[in-house]
C-alpha cells in the first residue's frame, strides 16, 4: 500500500484542472486532471482508479509529481519511438467530416461507416490508418 499523498489546489488551479478535464489536450492529461481533482476532494484511490482506469501506483506518481511541479506535471514527457501518424490537420478533417456528413462530400450514402470514413480521410489527407484505430 502506498502512503496517502495530499493534493491541495488553489482556486485558479482547480479551475484550470476543470478546464483540462472538460477539454483535454491529450487523453493522458485529462485523466491526470480528473485524478488531481478527485484527490483534492478527498476521494479514495480505489474510487479514482475505477473512474480513470489508472493503477493505484500511477495515482501516487501523479500526486507526487503534482506536489513537486504543479501544473507542469500534467504534460507528457517526450516519448521515444515512432512519431504518431495522426496530426492536427487529420483531426480537423475528421471533425469536419463528422459534422458535415458524407453527402456534403458528394457520397450517395447518408451515414459514415468506419471503413468509409477512413477511406475518405485517406483521400483527403493521404494518411492511412487501420480501421480499428479510427
Amino acid at each position: 500500500m502506498y502512503p496517502r499523498i495530499e493534493v491541495k489546489l488553489t482556486s485558479w488551479q482547480r479551475q484550470r484542472l476543470q478546464e483540462i478535464r472538460n477539454q483535454p489536450p491529450t487523453p493522458r492529461m485529462g485523466k491526470r486532471a480528473v485524478c488531481l481533482l478527485l484527490s483534492a476532494g478527498g476521494a479514495s484511490s480505489q474510487l479514482i482508479a475505477q473512474a480513470t482506469g489508472l493503477a493505484t501506483d500511477t495515482l501516487t506518481r501523479i500526486r507526487r509529481r503534482w506536489n513537486e511541479r504543479g501544473m507542469a506535471s500534467l504534460k507528457d514527457a517526450p516519448r521515444s519511438g515512432r512519431p504518431p501518424k495522426i496530426d492536427s490537420v487529420y483531426r480537423k478533417e475528421l471533425r469536419n467530416a463528422l459534422r458535415r456528413g458524407p453527402q456534403a462530400y458528394g457520397y450517395v450514402f447518408t451515414t459514415w461507416s468506419i471503413a468509409r470514413l477512413n477511406a475518405h480521410l485517406h483521400r483527403v489527407t493521404g494518411i492511412t490508418i487501420c480501421n480499428d484505430w479510427l
